[in-house]
């Protein structure tokens, strides 16, 4: 199915895309589990980009059945007019310097960076207004899919708005999170851009691995905090368990290979992490709240000594929190904070201690 992208305000035409979003029962079949980066990526495995018949041809694989293309895309110009329905492409669009063709968000407030005055409010980002991104002339939407059955996509598909299926949550390592602003910037013909972006920042970050491999006097971590009866703590398999291994922490589940929270309840939580020496993500804003949500957290060694850390030294007011925007793009500045956590440094970018 071609669908022809136009601005309501009628400027000359800014993109052609053929988008084809695939039925989970009729998809095409790609490398068994896609656990292996797509060809043309380094770490990606969520999105592919080919060239062929003088155009860039995308493929989106359904988070959910790697097995499956759930969108593809022809794109013969760039894009013009785009919305976002997330902070984390707010983040991607303004390290490629494309934040002046953002003309509508879902949620803006959550957006950490300063937005455009022409940018309008598309309402919320489960349930966008598909009247408000045909009026402000959008000519595709960004967005992030969390099911096979997403009603929103479906609806604006529905109407014409070709949907651009940014599922960088899905990926597993920081490194491949941030890959996908290469996603982002095939649909602004600013791949090269993406390229010298990415490749720095995995040039580092991987220097910053390397360099960690070889500390011996490791410390441990422990992440999260009891919630109504329930600690979710990261599994070795996933982002943040990745970037507790490439700082060269000690984790209890660092082998445990589940791309997903494990929950504990606060008694396995306190017998697996009570002397654990740094606690990360500990999001409460003073040590008296925490032990107002649980005084057993005081039991906790990383609280006893104080080496306490949340990720919201860079939030507004509103809830923004720049972790989630400039973060994903830059891992390596997640990785030095954490490594600054463990080696007692008290500067920060993402990173704020709790006192």
């Amino acid at each position: 199915m071609r669908a022809r992208i136009s601005d309501s305000s009628k400027p000359s035409l800014a993109c052609v895309i053929a988008v084809c979003v695939c039925l989970l029962w009729a998809c095409t079949p790609v490398a068994k589990h896609g656990r292996l980066p797509r060809p043309g990526n380094k770490y990606a495995t969520g999105f592919q980009i080919d060239d062929t018949l003088g155009m860039k041809r995308v493929r989106v694989f359904a988070p959910w059945n790697a097995d499956s293309v759930m969108a593809t895309y022809m794109i013969s110009e760039p894009l013009e007019r785009i919305g976002a329905s997330s902070a984390t492409h707010i983040g991607m669009l303004a390290e490629l310097g494309l934040m002046d063709r953002l003309v509508g968000m879902c949620n803006p407030e959550v957006s950490y960076h300063e937005l455009p005055e022409s940018c309008k409010h598309l309402g919320d980002a489960m349930q966008p207004d598909c009247e408000k991104i045909i009026a402000n002339g959008v000519q595709a939407m960004l967005y992030s899919t969390y099911a096979p059955s997403d009603q929103s996509a479906e609806r604006m598909e529905s109407v014409g708005i070709p949907v651009l299926y940014n599922n960088e949550w899905r990926e597993s390592t920081p490194l491949a999170r941030a890959e996908w602003i290469r996603f982002v910037a095939v649909f602004f013909d600013k791949l090269d851009v993406a390229d010298s972006i990415f490749n720095a920042v995995d040039s580092v970050y991987n220097a910053i691995s390397n360099q960690r491999s070889a500390v011996s006097n490791q410390l441990s971590v422990v992440s999260g905090l009891d919630f109504r009866g329930t600690w979710y703590v990261p599994a070795g398999g996933t982002y943040m368990g990745a970037l507790f291994r490439d700082a060269g922490a000690k984790y209890a589940f660092a082998d445990d290979e589940r791309e997903s929270s494990i929950p504990l309840t606060f008694e396995q939580a306190l017998l697996t992490f009570a002397d654990a020496d740094v606690w990360l993500g500990c999001n409460v804003p003073s040590r008296e709240a925490l032990l107002e949500m649980n005084s057993q957290h005081a039991l906790f060694k990383a609280y006893q000594t104080g080496r306490l850390y949340n990720f919201r030294k860079r939030c507004l007011p509103s809830g923004a929190n720049d972790f989630w925007e400039s973060g994903v793009v830059h891992p390596e500045r997640i990785l030095q904070d954490i490594i600054a956590t463990l080696d007692g440094d008290t500067t920060f970018y993402y990173i704020n201690p709790v006192k």
